[in-house]
């Protein structure tokens, strides 16, 4: 290949970080416990069995056990939390709807159908009542909660597991358990025993089960795997997923991040008919499955190998619970796992271009500070900047993060039916440059609101410009989160260092700068960011194969642009098309930090040649980010050791660009990225000074000179910033599948009500004030209720918000006719 010298790295592998737990009080250990976490957050076992006086080849007799343990978090040791009903082992636990359900299992006499569900009181101590029965006795079994359903994988009748097997899968709502147990289609593989079961979210969010291995009579040790994924038809229901890298029976397995899921060790089988006195013990080996990729990896190996326990996750790693450590040993160990810190993937050299390059940012700040006279040049550069740069810095503004990092995500995980949307940004060109520009250059305004105040009153002004700001404060968090993501990645520092690194940094230049500070990173940033897209794509493309790469991602629908479908709910190609082109009017039209770019041009004509160019730039982008995700899909399916167990899904352009960029391009990379991160962030600081000086306070202090105008505009920047900042750092505690959705949800939630105010200004001349805020209102309260109890698609949010919105209006003002508008 051209570049594999450098792609030729050496595989640094997965690395597991073990520790231990307290052990169980039992010091014989257990097998087949029912393991799993109380609502109250203890973690909890309870059941299983053991030989407590001899080994089985020395004549002992395994013990059903009933003792009830908890363990508290930050404990120093288990305490006895009751009994059971009954001896049991070898069934399952899942935790759902406040109880922990224990499912199944057997005791000497063989497997029973009977469920529990179980709570530790306000004193630790546990309570059990019995829950709706299985359809059938089952023992050694699988279970697993997804998409808000118990899902059970039947195993066996008697004692071993071995006998009575039988296909089926079985779901309970434990919301509803009255509604009892419900059978869907059986796994093609057939039935099975000791398989693993667990849930793992895909990359367009779906909930699905995957099924590892297990055992059945004359068959031996399975290696075959099977994804199941709930509400689809029952014969698109199950699919064939890559085998297992060997047979594995009674492995405990359980999700770890976004998209990977561990199976720990388990028995292969190759040491069965041998004297179990000198059993060498199960393997130890743990690999990973990604879902994205379809791919197994080693993920390293367990310190102390067992089978026949369960994988929970608890205290934010994974945990497993005494085991067999080979036929009739048991152990007492409790087990820790979780992935251990990425090593750092910058060189002396990235850091050296990375500081230089930050560093090159405050000094333009500083430089245009010199240039910033008053509050004309701070709001809008003195209305000196050239359409080119004006249509970069729009360009590069609603670039940020969010599109260099999210949207290639979205498309490695999913396909590139996102891809077409970007044309709506086209589209609503032609509004922004005939309709809008117009009102906003003529007028002589500093911000969009005050076309608001002219058109409709000074309380609809505020109003407009309230929503401005309370949609920008939401919008920061987000897209400093992501790159800071990025940069935790590559690096292994700690995502909120890398918060405050870029919060500080931009509010620094900003204040210093000014509106022209703004517009000039903004220019700088788009040229190193395209640039870097097109590197990683070059390398993407050739690492994994060149254009084979793509007949590999056709085969696996990884290249679908267009599937002519209409949905409400699902990523359908009409509903992504209809929905783009609403919801990307509001951020055109009525965004004060792209507005500010219109009136910091040198013309209205300059203006509107600045919203052409970032219309045709996004013909392009929308092409290219889309594509490098397909191709970073392609090179890491055929290279999932390099994959970052437990990563998140929007850190995987920056995992390849730490480990395959050539030193000192990745710096560059990053801190372009960290560039753009800072121009979006930039610009809202700066939108949100603009708005609040120039809507609320200059109205309410005419008397303020120009200097006190410039040192208020300042203090409300920093304020911005450290909120913007602020906002990040909480945003790291949360989950998120996928931050480009939920950035759209919040756009399109929170920007709805400001378009139908524009919209119906412009389009709707007999509307007045009130029946324009009813309209607003209207639509966003509709808007948010369809989005708290529905599956409203993030794209559809635009279009239902301003089309309840705007059709409320207009009745509305034709209810209210001696409104004067």
């Amino acid at each position: 290949m051209i570049l594999a010298a450098v792609l030729a790295l050496a595989a640094q592998g997965q690395a597991l970080d073990w520790s231990p737990l307290p052990p169980l009080p039992d010091p014989v250990g257990l097998g087949g416990p029912f393991v799993g976490v109380d609502p109250g957050g203890a973690l909890v076992a309870a059941g299983g069995a053991n030989f407590p006086e001899r080994r089985p080849w020395e004549g002992g007799r395994k013990v059903w056990q009933d003792r009830i343990w908890s363990l508290e978090p930050d404990a120093t040791a288990w305490r006895e939390a009751g009994r059971l009903p009954a001896p049991r082992a070898y069934g399952a636990a899942v935790a759902a709807e406040g109880w922990l359900w224990l499912l199944g299992g057997c005791d000497e006499d063989g497997a029973t159908a009977e469920t529990w569900r179980l709570r530790l009181g306000p004193e630790g101590l546990a309570r059990t009542e019995p829950g709706p029965a299985l359809p059938r006795a089952s023992a050694f079994h699988a279970a697993a909660l997804a998409d808000g359903r118990i899902w059970l994988l039947p195993g066996g009748t008697d004692a071993t597991g071995m006998e009575g097997q039988a296909a089926g899968l079985w779901s309970l709502d434990p919301a509803r358990p009255q509604d009892g147990w419900s059978e869907h289609p059986a796994c093609p593989g057939g039935p099975r025993a000791k398989a693993a079961l667990a849930a793992q979210k895909l990359g367009d969010g779906r909930e699905a089960l995957f099924l590892f291995g297990g055992e059945r009579p004359g068959d031996g040790v399975l290696a075959d795997a099977w994804r199941f994924l709930p509400g689809e038809p029952d014969e698109a229901a199950w699919s064939r997923l890559a085998d297992l890298p060997r047979p594995a029976a009674a492995a405990p397995a359980a999700a770890l991040g976004a998209s990977h899921l561990l199976l720990f060790g388990g028995d292969d089988g190759s040491q069965r008919g041998g004297d179990p006195a000198h059993h060498p013990g199960f393997p130890a080996e743990v690999h990973a499955f990604h879902t994205i990729t379809g791919t197994w990896a080693p993920a390293g190996r367990m310190e102390t190998p067992v089978v026949t326990t369960h994988a929970v996750d608890w205290q934010g790693g994974l945990v497993l619970v005494s085991g067999e450590t080979r036929p009739g040993v048991r152990t007492a160990a409790v087990q820790r796992v979780e992935p251990a810190p990425p090593a750092p993937a910058l060189g002396r050299l990235d850091w050296v271009v990375l500081v230089l390059y930050l560093a090159a940012l405050v000094g333009m700040g500083a430089w245009f500070s010199r240039r910033t006279r008053g509050s004309d040049d701070y709001f809008v550069a003195g209305q000196r900047i050239p359409w080119w740069a004006a249509g970069l810095s729009i360009y590069g503004t609603q670039l940020s993060a969010i599109t260099f990092l999210a949207t290639p995500a979205l498309a490695y995980a999913t396909d590139l039916r996102y891809a077409p949307t970007w044309i709506g940004i086209l589209l609503v060109v032609p509004l922004v440059t005939k309709v809008f520009l117009p009102h906003f250059r003529r007028g002589n305004l500093r911000t969009a609101y005050e076309y608001l105040e002219r058109r409709f009153s000074r309380p609809v002004r505020q109003i407009g410009s309230g929503c401005f700001l309370v949609m920008q404060t939401a919008r920061m968090g987000i897209v400093v989160y992501l790159p800071a993501l990025a940069l935790a990645t590559v690096t292994g520092l700690d995502v909120r260092a890398c918060i405050l690194v870029t919060g500080v940094l931009a509010t620094l230049y900003t204040v210093l700068g000014g509106m022209e500070a703004v517009i000039w990173t903004d220019v700088l940033q788009v040229f190193v960011l395209i640039g870097g897209v097109l590197l990683a794509l070059g390398l993407a493309f050739d690492g994994a194969g060149g254009w084979a790469a793509f007949d590999g991602a056709a085969g696996a629908a990884k290249l679908r642009l267009w599937d002519g479908g209409f949905s409400w709910t699902e990523a359908a190609s009409w509903s992504l098309m209809l929905g783009a082109i609403v919801i990307m009017i509001p951020p055109y039209t009525t965004d004060q930090a792209v507005v500010q770019r219109y009136l910091s041009a040198r013309s209205e004509e300059a203006a509107g040649r600045a919203a052409w160019l970032n219309g045709w730039m996004s013909i392009p982008a929308g092409l290219l980010f889309p594509t490098l995700g397909v191709c970073l899909w392609a090179f890491y399916r055929q290279q999932p050791e390099d994959l970052q167990l437990g990563m998140a899904n929007d850190g995987i352009l920056p995992l390849f660009l730490g480990d395959h960029l050539p030193a000192g391009f990745a710096g560059l990379v990053i801190a372009g990225l960290l560039a753009a991160t800072m121009s979006t962030l930039d610009s809202s600081m700066h939108s949100i000074a603009t708005a609040v000086v120039n809507d609320f306070y200059r109205p309410r202090h005419p008397e303020a000179d120009d200097a006190r105008i410039l040192r208020v505009a300042r203090r409300w920047t920093v304020a911005a910033g450290l909120f913007g900042t602020v906002s990040a750092t909480v945003l790291a505690s949360f989950e998120i599948t996928s931050l480009f959705l939920l950035f759209l949800k919040a756009l399109g939630l929170l920007s709805s009500g400001l378009g139908t105010l524009f919209l119906l200004g412009v389009f709707c001349p007999r509307v007045g004030s009130r029946a324009a805020l009813v309209g607003a209102a209207t639509g966003t309260g509709v808007l948010g209720a369809l989005a708290w109890a529905t599956g409203l698609h993030a794209y559809w949010y635009g279009a239902v918000g301003i089309g309840v919105g705007m059709s409320a209006g207009w009745l509305s003002s034709r209810m209210l006719r001696a409104e004067t508008p």
